[in-house]
């Protein structure tokens, strides 16, 4: 019989025990054994976008005073990339606003007075801008340009001076032309004041005007280069629509890419919608990559051109202090939604930056003149160019799929998703990526385990396994930021730099062998690569096992934990206590406890 002091403890018990089992809930994973999609994307698939009329910002005034920092950065996203060239994109509104003047010398953009406008400041610009990203390329190991060319006044002549000027000196390292900045917007933003109705017939006609003019340029026939890229709407027409009234039919045979550009949300007029929590909701980044599903479908169907995201950002019109700079939106957010953007049909996508100071900014130069010097600080948005890159490491390109862990697609409540990054030659999964959106502090500790069946891996690759972890000290975080056990918090010249930090967990190897557990930390991402560490030709983040208290990552389903590391062997292995172990110990005790009570 019980009395009260037992049925006390019992319910004591019997809660802890509640909570022992909870914390060992282990999310398991399915990974199909080949993709069920085909799109092919490359390690540079995220490419950094800079708003022409702050270029100089960022690259200096010629080739002469370009900032030692931005070449580190880019460098840095280079080693990433593998085989394939960085992608950059130079042009938004003030492109489609600004004049070409071959005359101009230093500096190589300069402002027009007068035409100040905080979303779309007009310059005049020269052929010194070609030369200076042709050094950017080389000095950072291949960078491929997109260039956005003017359509507000079709009628131009700069338009054709400034296409046969960048092809000639950008020659192999020019990727397309953008023709046209958010022409569906052109209406609202006043940009055809005599006509009522901008419709898609006349922006194409408008189009066909300028494809006219690019025919006879100092390069050559542009069109017929198959350099060209458009519509890059963003916001008001339908691709699908604009498919249908020929579009590519008409112009296919001058398109290199179809693009499109788009934010969540905008600040445009002061205000915005919703903060970190919406971003940080899996099931909206879904649905936000859905956009446009329809005309992407039918531009993948054709098998002619490719979809690229031109310009993208948390916040349209320059971001939101504390939300687009924060870890969970800067850092995971880009990460997610650029890998759904993989999985659902684009082949690339701009990451899009602006003048100093601007909070959805990757990085930003310090204040002065164009190319001044001084120290350079890293935007969150920053880390999810690097992790990007690693997890789409292939030479053969890779595939995406989203696994939809725990309903995560649809299901706004879970705090938890997945992918499964495949070889796009011989279909097996080379890489796993892992999110925890849980609103924590890195110094609580929790994690969330995920378990990898053993089959998952090519059998090649399975007893080298390495995990890599972005990882935030809060989901509001803007500098505490660590990716493989290193930072760019307290850095001013673009360079990562090794920490020992809690929210810095070091790079772990692990044997999936049979299997393996991965605990990813909250708020943080983990990076699961069959084979061992990616190669990356520069700052090679270090790799190590560590002790109970620190990263560990066992075989035969235990569990990695992200903390304070010591270095100790090379590989982890099973006899390594975890926490995972200590809750199943603590859970077993607790049912043999219980049962003690019953009987006696």
């Amino acid at each position: 019989m019980l009395n009260s002091v037992t049925l006390y403890t019992y319910f004591f018990v019997l809660t802890s025990c509640s909570i022992f089992s909870k914390a060992a809930n282990v999310i398991q994973v399915t990974v199909p054994a080949s993709p069920p999609t085909h799109n092919t994307v490359d390690p540079n698939f995220l490419g950094v976008s800079v708003e022409l009329s702050f270029a100089g910002q960022y690259f200096g005034n010629d080739t002469s005073t370009i900032p030692p920092a931005i070449v580190n950065y880019l460098k840095a996203l280079r080693a990433r990339t593998g085989n394939s060239f960085l992608r950059v994109r130079i042009g938004g509104n003030s492109m489609d606003s600004s004049n070409y003047d071959p005359s101009i010398t230093s500096p190589m953009i300069q402002m027009i007075p007068g035409a100040a406008n905080a979303n779309d400041q007009s310059v005049n610009y020269g052929p010194v801008l070609w030369d200076v990203l042709n050094k950017v390329s080389s000095d950072v190991g291949d960078a491929s340009y997109l260039i956005g060319l003017s359509l507000l006044n079709p009628n131009s002549t700069d338009v054709p001076l400034a296409a046969g000027d960048a092809a000639n000196k950008l020659a192999s390292n020019l990727d397309g032309f953008l023709l046209g900045n958010e022409p569906d917007l052109y209406t609202d933003h006043g940009q055809r004041p005599n006509i009522q109705n901008y419709t898609t017939s006349i922006y194409m006609s408008e189009f066909q005007e300028v494809l006219g003019h690019l025919s006879n340029t100092s390069a050559g026939d542009i069109p017929d280069k198959h350099d060209i890229v458009g519509p890059t709407i963003c916001c008001e027409w339908d691709l699908d629509a604009l498919l249908s009234d020929g579009y590519v039919k008409t112009f296919g045979s001058d398109l290199k890419y179809v693009s499109l550009q788009h934010y969540p949300q905008d600040v445009c007029s002061g205000t915005y919608q919703f903060g970190i929590s919406h971003y940080v909701q899996h099931a909206n980044v879904v649905t936000l990559a859905e956009w446009q599903n329809a005309g992407i479908e039918a531009v993948l169907a054709n098998n002619q051109q490719k979809v690229i995201m031109s310009e993208f950002n948390s916040v349209s019109c320059g971001g939101v202090p504390t939300v687009s700079d924060s870890f969970g939106v800067g850092s995971l957010w880009t990460t997610d939604y650029a890998l759904q953007m993989a999985s659902v049909g684009y082949s690339a996508a701009y990451l899009h930056t602006r003048e100093q100071g601007i909070s959805y900014n990757m990085f930003s130069p310090p204040a002065g003149p164009d190319g001044s010097p001084g120290p350079w600080t890293t935007g969150s948005p920053y880390y999810s160019l690097l992790a990007t890159a690693e997890a789409l490491r292939s030479d053969a390109g890779s595939i995406v799929f989203d696994l939809n862990i725990a309903g995560s697609k649809t299901n706004l409540d879970v705090t938890t998703s997945g992918y499964a990054i495949y070889d796009a030659q011989n279909n097996t999964v080379q890489q796993l990526v892992f999110f925890n959106y849980a609103n924590t502090t890195s110094s609580a500790n929790s994690s969330v385990p995920f378990m990898i069946p053993a089959a998952t891996f090519p059998s090649s690759s399975r007893a080298s396994v390495t995990v890599k972890y972005l990882v935030g000290d809060s989901l509001a975080e803007t500098k505490k930021i660590g990716w493989g056990g290193q930072t760019l918090a307290g850095s001013t010249d673009g360079t990562l730099q090794p920490t020992t930090a809690t929210w810095a967990p070091p790079n772990i190897e692990v044997d999936c062998t049979n299997g393996c557990t991965i605990n990813v930390p909250a708020p943080g991402m983990a990076l699961v690569l069959a084979g061992g560490t990616p190669s990356v030709q520069q700052d090679q983040s270090p790799t190590i096992s560590t002790s109970s208290n620190g990263p560990s990552v066992t075989n035969n389903a235990n569990s990695t934990s992200a903390g304070s590391t010591t270095t100790s062997s090379k590989k982890n292995n099973a006899s390594q206590r975890n926490p995972l172990s200590t809750v199943y110990f603590n859970s077993l005790l607790c049912v043999m406890f219980v049962a003690w009570t019953v009987i006696y």
